[in-house]
């Protein structure tokens, strides 16, 4: 049988007491890590029923029914591991692995964006792994070309990472709405792009440049000569630039917003708000369409975020608040397209 590419989660390194942890559930990984997923796949459903509350069991009984054969058995215990915050990444994209491997494509791509609201950015494993292989014809599977790195010199000598994901079927002469948001501007591991945006922005026909520029000594600065190298290496439609944030960058990219209003065409936090109450700098916004997006459940930032749209709203600024129900501080409900929809609407 064709073996899948599977993001292998290690369920004992998980901070979980060793003393909590079956002797089954231990057999079966070591046999599934030395590839005899027969022998382990008696010793998962014994952990199963040993501990039916532990989700490494029912992930390791999913990873052993995989491994033997058993797609309708991965599937059924897919399910069950992705009730489990722990492995809930992990699993939804072997379930992916699985329905992929039955034919499935719609619930593939299910179990795919499950995977990315769960966390999941191994976006070169999605690339590559064989299993995927007959959803890349798809529409829904599209990802964007290589991702671009770059290292620009400030005016201030500094040096400023940045990387830029080009849209499928990138063509230099057109014009193409630009996300500049935070990220770390280098090569991560594993990693391609940021949870909200990344591929979801190229399928829709976005240039998203990610960098540390707002949160250098610097952000004014250091964004606008951003602003100015992007600008010259692609062609920015409407010759504006559509800015994201979240925490702790959410105030200066505010900042830089009302220094540079005739550059901005929308501004979306995810939680933020600006720090400064005073109209006279608040006012600078219009004309520019502010999105604050905070989790119902954020005890913190949800006031900051309601007196802030509220403030804006008054002022005559373009102002809209969406509080996600259920949600907490990290807005997982974003991930996988939810906001590269909403930057489609800013357009």
């Amino acid at each position: 049988m064709v073996v899948c590419t599977l993001l292998v989660f290690t369920s004992l390194s998980l901070a979980q007491d060793a003393s909590t942890v079956s002797s089954s559930l231990q057999e079966a990984e070591h046999l599934l890590d030395n590839n005899q997923p027969q022998q382990a796949l008696p010793l998962a459903k014994k952990a199963v029923e040993q501990q039916p509350g532990n989700p490494h069991a029912w992930f390791l009984l999913a990873r052993a029914s995989y491994d033997t054969g058993d797609l309708d058995g991965a599937i059924a215990a897919g399910h069950k591991a992705s009730e489990f915050a722990a492995v809930r990444a992990s699993a939804f994209y072997n379930l992916a692995c699985a329905y992929a491997r039955k034919g499935d494509k719609d619930d593939a791509f299910k179990a795919l964006l499950g995977a990315k609201r769960a966390g999941f950015a191994d976006r070169n494993l999605m690339a590559n792994d064989p299993d995927l292989a007959s959803l890349r014809s798809d529409p829904r599977f599209q990802l964007p070309i290589e991702r671009n790195y770059f290292t620009m010199k400030l005016q201030d000598g500094a040096e400023l990472p940045f990387s830029v994901d080009l849209p499928v079927g990138y063509e230099p002469a057109r014009e193409y709405p630009v996300l500049i948001a935070p990220g770390p501007g280098q090569k991560v591991e594993g990693n391609w792009g940021g949870l909200f945006w990344g591929e979801d922005t190229s399928q829709r026909g976005w240039i998203s440049v990610e960098s540390p520029a707002f949160l250098t000594n610097d952000p004014i600065a250091a964004t606008s000569q951003l602003m100015d190298e992007v600008a010259r290496r692609y062609q920015a439609e409407g010759g504006k630039f559509h800015i994201a944030c979240y925490g702790p960058s959410s105030n200066p990219a505010f900042v830089v917003a009302m220094t540079y209003p005739k550059r901005v065409k929308s501004l979306t936090a995810i939680p933020g708000f600006p720090v400064t109450d005073k109209p006279e700098e608040l006012k600078k916004l219009r004309g520019i369409r502010v999105s604050f997006i905070v989790g119902e459940k954020d005890t913190i930032w949800r006031p900051e975020v309601e007196v802030a749209h509220s403030r804006l709203s008054a002022l005559g600024v373009d102002s809209y608040l969406e509080v996600v129900p259920g949600a907490g501080h990290l807005l997982q409900a974003m991930f996988g397209g939810e906001l590269a929809e909403r930057l489609q609407l800013l357009r």
